[in-house]
């Protein structure tokens, strides 16, 4: 026979426990994107800040693993529709920049 984490924890505490793995997978990003950004530089290293990521990320998924509040199926559906929408407001947004970027162009040369 053997235990499981779901042996010892209630689907309560491990939707508390994905939400404040989730606070630190969030912070963890932050601290990645300091990384390759100058503005507000951080002292740790790019090697670290990646460790610290991946630490979170294999947490957030140990939880959702555990958790049997979701279906499967359903939630990549949900992503692949996102993730279509996600790159649709890309190209959109960046035709707007191309556009606005060709008439302040025009403007300019006149």
């Amino acid at each position: 026979m053997s235990c499981k984490v779901t042996d010892f924890l209630p689907q309560d505490e491990l939707l508390a426990g994905l939400a404040e793995e989730s606070a630190e997978l969030a912070a963890k990003a932050l601290k990645m994107r300091r990384v390759f950004g100058d503005v507000n530089p951080t002292p740790v290293g790019y090697m670290q800040a990646k460790h610290d990521l991946e630490e979170e990320i294999a947490d957030v998924m140990n939880y959702l693993n555990q958790l049997h509040v979701y279906e499967e199926e359903n939630v990549q559906r949900i992503m692949k529709e996102k993730h279509s929408r996600w790159l649709a407001r890309l190209i959109e947004a960046r035709k707007k920049e191309d556009a606005a970027r060709f008439r302040g162009k025009r403007y300019y040369e006149e």
